[in-house]
């Protein structure tokens, strides 16, 4: 199923600065009744899960980010340390207020159960110019329209939530998962830099999907077309 890179998961997860708006909320919204997921905060049961699936061996690392290290077991228990500090403050991680919560659980619409996560980061705060990502850990769970359904959910919680004017998302050429799924939602190729990753000794190139404001809000007016 879907990833993307590996920043959007852990790169630029700690409390932003500055720029904050007000209207924002860290409530997610609820799941339309046909979606296999909801985006939920984190609990401290998913900790343990979360734990394990951050080992070096699972597959989900080919697919997300791999051109950067995964993480060692110390990296590891300090994400997930951070994971329980942010739960113990709101269940909602490294939220700051104004702003959405940096990443919440993918989980199961049918028992709740951890799947994954989404996440934003800040590509350009400064501009509030915000980068989205989501990871599905467990390979049993692709290929069912989850990522599909959280990536749509996010975005329209986050603008929903935000004043923000343009969301995007990163990936890589031979993630043709992530990209039918941009591509699905509306989000438009706007760059391509060619050669400028390398995956398991093939280069590939780097992509950049971003959707504006007023091209989401004129989708879910019809109905999600493109779906």
């Amino acid at each position: 199923m879907t990833q993307t890179g590996r920043g959007a998961q852990d790169r630029g997860t700690g409390e932003p600065a500055g720029s904050q708006t007000p209207q924002a909320r860290t409530t997610p919204s609820s799941a339309p009744a046909a979606s296999p997921v909801v985006l939920r905060p984190w609990r401290a049961e998913d900790l343990p899960v979360y734990r394990e699936w951050l080992r070096p061996h699972h597959e989900w690392h080919l697919w997300d980010g791999p051109y950067y290290a995964r993480p060692t077991d110390d990296e590891a228990d300090e994400i997930v340390a951070r994971r329980a500090r942010e739960i113990v403050t709101d269940g909602a991680a490294a939220s700051t207020p104004g702003l959405p919560p940096r990443s919440l659980v993918v989980a199961s619409a049918a028992d709740g159960s951890f799947w994954g996560t989404v996440s934003w980061y800040w590509e350009s705060q400064e501009t509030e110019w915000a980068r989205i990502g989501v990871v599905l850990h467990d390979p049993a769970v692709r290929g069912r329209g989850a990522g599909t359904a959280a990536i749509e959910q996010w975005t329209t919680m986050l603008f929903s939530t935000t004043g923000w004017r343009r969301l995007d998302l990163a990936t890589w050429s031979g993630n043709h998962a992530m990209s039918r799924v941009a591509e699905r939602l509306g989000f438009t190729l706007e760059a391509r830099f060619r050669r400028a990753r390398v995956v398991r000794g093939e280069v590939y190139d780097s992509l950049v999907y971003g959707v504006l404001r007023e091209e989401w809000a004129q989708r879910c007016h019809d109905g999600g077309a493109g779906r």
